[in-house]
């Protein structure tokens, strides 16, 4: 299956199916993340970016909860 492929069966999918399958490909895709600093930092990019400003507070929220100075989880 191609990416093209994959996005239009997933968009396909209703909004309780699409949380399924992010709930089943999350713990590969962080553990994946997780082992090169520069992509977690890349992934968090593209959450602000494609997200907008409501994202880019969230990840700063969340980095200032888990005791660090804002910035998301690089902070």
């Amino acid at each position: 299956m191609t990416v093209k492929e994959f996005v239009e069966r997933f968009n396909a999918l209703s909004g309780e199916d699409q949380s399924a399958v992010i709930r089943q490909i999350m713990p590969v895709f962080c553990g994946n993340m997780m082992r090169e600093p520069g992509k977690v930092r890349e992934m968090f990019a593209l959450f602000t970016e494609e997200c907008g400003a409501p994202m880019a507070n969230m990840v700063s929220m969340m980095g200032m909860m888990k005791g660090r100075k804002g910035g998301g989880c690089c902070g």
